[in-house]
């Protein structure tokens, strides 16, 4: 394989201006060795009117005057330009239509590596206007040489003042006279040049040319001819000659183009890096195989298409088999086949040369081993007898779309499977799967859980290079202070790209030497790691490796991985809101089965007392034991639906929270004597713990009290009996912390993160259940719309268990001082003493009771049981307070109140409304009807002997 490179010392690199059709201001003309056309450019088209498939395969002498082809002419070029490398063309040309025009160019040869000549290149430029200007210079010259003859005078005149360099020089090169113009536009006097040769004065190798030019001169006139003549000072200028012989001596004119040459120079200069440019930006090269010779020529851009230095400006193949075993083994037989095609169909087709025709796509390897994707465009050309003789066109670089198509294939791919998956280990072990090796060697997916960071799938074609991975992670598992890795990740939220991973680099980030050695030893390329997002929150991170496949991660390789690890983190969540969703199916199932045994228990012991009461009247003594039972069931029977309702409520976000100072210590009094019976029944030892300091806390003191209560009774009923539960009460800056702690069964580790998920029940205590799994949740939720927070500590099963509240406290005013909260003013005597009061109920057990109830308190109780004789009633008796159901037929309780206070017969009765519901906007609906109050049922003694009126 030879590299060729452009220069003066090397051959001509004017293939490439053959194939590219840039230059519009100059026809470039290749010919073969016959000199037939074999190019024909965009500039030769403008110049003389042929296009190039008119003059493809046709004799150059088309283009030259009839007198021109008689004398040979063309063919002397051509020859010329053989034997010394240089013909110089400055002459009538025809066009098309048959105008003449004056062209000056060069003809140059064409040789290949062996120096086999290959061609010629023709550079023509219209100079006719150029030519017209020296015609009548010639003209005059001509008349003023006639006038020297008879007028010395008249001609040392035109010597003197000539513009261009006039020179007199005999046949062997000597200088006998010079004109004042070389002094001005060289330097030179007479004395520097006179009686010298020439050749000291020309530039080295123009020396050659110039002896044989004065040789033709001599001969006959020398129509055009350039040389390159040394300034005094030392550079160099660029002279076109004419000449002609007189008297045994050559007379010649000599015209500075220098200007001309060096914007010539430039205008192809930034035409061939215009040329480069689009060539790099549209990452195309130029190509070119000539049959004849079976020589690959890999032109502009193409060299680093392959593979090569982008140094190499030209890359030579001895052979198309040669260049073929380049390509990839599976693509050869493809490529071969393609071009063999071609050819066949270009002689059976009788196209025309320059027709393009075919188009293949097939990867090379570059020198370092990797293949690039690339789709060629190839042109045949045939000779004269129809053969087929040259190909050339150019090549694509599509490396890039070949690995977005399987880049978005894969994503497809990956979404199609991810979205079939709803285990939440199946899902992230498919992603890891997935993304090996289409798109790495190596893929890790780390999760947070709990704070800490777990790999939950890794993924090699190699399973047991995924065993040492996983032994790896074990023994050095990643901090969450690392610099690196997926803790970084996690931790920024923010993508990480390592295109090249140096030892030196994993040495610095790495430092446990056997674990250094290990991923030395898997040739880790190249890094991506993204952060897997659900909802905002990163829950753990994707890791890319690449190691044996030698991809390097680009940018555009990072966005790929974002938007998988995107589609992942969706897939993971989507797993997980499955397994939540058949969780709480299976929570709601247990919830309903414990809901029922938790009603059937008091349900029994009711049914049991009534059963009891109804079959004989009980002693004295077995009558208060049978009334305490039944309030006990009525009571675990209310709580149970006050806990229901207000999960609903707060689900809701329905519940509103009467908010005041209050203080810590009371309210967790009132919470140990509510929870005081199940302390006692199992026998527990309770200790608590205050500070000397009295705490406040902003909140709704009920709440509160139903929030500890819960923690007591949960202490109370899952430790054994004999148990200690302890209450520990400490102010932590701006926060209050109570801690309840008891040594009971315990709870499990894989429990403790959900204990506060509605219908979870984290703990058993034998065959009796847990219960509902709503009271830790109630307190979670009172706690969170509090401000605080809660959280719960266990050892394991039968190392008894810990929760924790944390609430924002109040800071007391000096005026406060350590004073207790007042006292509750103790009642004498209930309100209902001596009341005329009507319940009104269409449920006559719930009347009959409640009337019982009042007439203990001293009152005196009518009782009905529907609207029309609720008014009746009240018309009569004028009662002091009515008690009236809501819900009842005929008419219900908030009409009987409305027309109660549009001015009916006891309008100035206190109007209590009796009702099963008791949210927010049913309690509105009474006042808004005219009661004073609103009551949930059942009504507790307490809130009777409470009421004020």
């Amino acid at each position: 394989m030879t590299t060729f490179r452009t220069g003066r010392d090397s051959p001509p690199h004017d293939d490439f201006q053959q194939i590219v059709d840039s230059a519009r201001h100059f026809a470039i003309i290749g010919l073969d060795t016959d000199g037939r056309v074999t190019y024909w450019n965009g500039g030769a088209r403008l110049l003389l009117g042929w296009s190039m498939d008119e003059m493809l395969g046709q004799e150059l002498e088309r283009i030259f005057t009839p007198e021109d082809v008689a004398a040979g002419i063309p063919r002397h070029e051509l020859e010329q330009a053989r034997l010394k490398g240089y013909g110089s063309d400055e002459r009538w040309h025809l066009r098309k239509d048959g105008s003449r025009f004056w062209a000056s160019g060069e003809v140059t040869p064409i040789r290949g590596e062996d120096g086999g000549l290959r061609g010629f290149a023709k550079i023509m430029q219209d100079r006719t206007v150029q030519k017209k200007d020296e015609m009548r210079l010639n003209a005059s010259t001509a008349q003023l040489e006639s006038n020297l003859v008879a007028t010395t005078h008249e001609r040392d005149r035109l010597w003197t003042n000539s513009l261009d360099l006039l020179l007199e020089i005999d046949a062997q090169g000597h200088i006998r006279a010079i004109n004042p113009a070389w002094k001005r536009m060289l330097g030179y006097d007479e004395k520097d040049l006179v009686s010298r040769h020439f050749a000291p004065f020309v530039h080295p190798d123009d020396v050659e040319r110039t002896a044989q030019a004065i040789v033709q001169a001599s001969q006959g006139p020398l129509i055009h001819f350039e040389v390159r003549i040394r300034h005094k000072q030392g550079t160099y200028h660029d002279i076109a000659w004419t000449a002609a012989p007189e008297g045994g001596m050559i007379y010649a004119n000599g015209r500075d183009i220098t200007l001309e040459k060096r914007q010539a120079e430039m205008l192809n200069a930034q035409t061939r890096e215009r040329l480069r440019l689009a060539l790099e930006a549209g990452r195309l090269g130029v190509w070119e195989w000539d049959m004849r010779n079976d020589r690959v020529l890999l032109l502009e851009g193409a060299p680093a298409l392959h593979g090569f230095a982008s140094s190499e400006t030209a890359i030579s193949f001895s052979s198309m088999s040669q260049y073929v075993d380049l390509v990839h083994p599976d693509d050869r037989e493809k490529l071969t086949a393609v071009i063999r095609q071609a050819l066949d169909r270009n002689k059976r087709e009788g196209r025309r040369p320059g027709t393009r025709d075919y188009s293949v796509e097939y990867r090379v390897q570059a020198p370092g081993g990797r293949f690039r994707w690339l789709e060629v465009r190839g042109t045949v050309h045939e000779d004269d007898e129809g053969k087929p003789c040259f190909m050339h066109g150019i090549s694509l670089d599509m490396t890039r779309r070949k690995q977005d198509e399987r880049d978005m294939a894969f994503l497809a791919r990956a979404s199609e499977e991810l979205a079939a998956l709803v285990d939440t280990q199946s899902t992230i072990n498919k992603v890891a799967m997935l993304a090996v090796p289409d798109f790495a060697d190596w893929c890790a997916i780390d999760l947070v859980q709990h704070g800490r960071l777990s790999r939950m799938a890794v993924a090699h074609v190699d399973p047991r290079k995924v065993e040492l991975a996983r032994d790896l992670y074990e023994r050095f598992p990643p901090e969450p202070g690392d610099a690196h890795g997926s803790w970084q990740v996690i931790r920024s939220g923010k993508p990480m790209l390592a295109a090249h991973i140096p030892d030196d680099a994993l040495a610095q980030s790495v430092r446990e030497p056997e674990r250094l050695k290990a991923l030395q030893s898997l040739g880790l390329r190249s890094y991506i790691g993204v952060p897997l997002t659900a909802h905002g929150e990163v829950i753990g991170a994707a890791i890319f490796i690449t190691a044996e496949s030698g991809r390097i991660y680009s940018q555009q390789d990072m966005a790929l991985a974002m938007e998988l690890a995107r589609r992942a983190a969706v897939a993971i969540e989507n797993a997980q809101l499955y397994q939540a969703v058949q969780q709480a199916d299976r929570d709601k199932d247990v919830f309903l089965a414990t809901l029922a045994h938790e009603l059937r228990n008091p349900l029994a012991a009711l049914s049991n007392a009534v059963t009891l009461l109804g079959l004989r009247a009980p002693t004295p003594e077995r009558l208060p034991a049978i009334q305490a039972l039944m309030h006990r069931q009525v009571g675990q029977l209310s709580r149970l639906v006050d806990d229901l309702l207000d999960i609903s409520r707060i689900a809701t976000g329905k519940i509103a929270l009467r908010r005041e100072p209050c203080n810590l210590a009371m309210i967790i009094n009132h919470a140990v004597e509510a929870s005081r019976p199940q302390i006692e029944a199992g026998r527990h030892q309770l200790s608590l713990n205050y500070p000397d300091q009295p705490i406040d806390v902003f909140g709704d003191g009920a709440r509160l009290t139903q929030v500890f209560a819960n923690l007591l009774g949960n202490a109370a009923k899952f430790t054994p009996e004999g148990g200690r539960i302890m209450v520990d009460v400490r102010q932590d800056g701006n926060e209050c912390e109570v801690r309840i702690a008891d040594n009971g069964i315990g709870i499990e580790a894989d429990m403790l993160p959900q204990i506060f998920q509605l219908f979870s029940q984290g703990r058993q205590l034998d065959d009796r259940g847990g219960g509902l799994g709503i009271g830790l949740s109630l307190v979670e939720r009172l706690v969170h719309m509090h401000g605080g927070r809660t959280s719960a500590h266990s050892e394991g099963q039968g190392r008894g268990s810990e929760f924790v509240v944390r609430l924002p406290v109040v800071q007391r005013s000096r005026d406060a001082g350590d004073a207790a909260a007042p006292a509750r003013k103790p009642l004498q005597e209930s309100w209902w003493n001596g009341k005329e009061v009507l319940v009104v109920d269409d449920n006559v057990d719930a009347a009959m009771t409640l009337s019982e109830l009042l007439r203990m308190f001293g009152a005196t109780v009518a009782t009905v049981n529907d609207g029309p004789a609720a008014l009746d009633a009240i018309a009569s008796a004028m009662p002091a307070a009515v008690l009236l159901d809501i819900g009842m037929p005929l008419m219900d309780g908030f009409e009987v109140a409305r027309r109660i206070r549009g001015g009916y017969p006891g309008a100035g009765a206190v109007l209590v409304a009796l009702t099963g519901w008791g949210q927010s906007h049913d309690r509105q609906a009474a006042l808004d009807a005219g009661f004073d109050y609103h009551w949930v049922k059942p009504v507790t003694v307490q809130r009777l002997l409470e009421f004020q009126g």
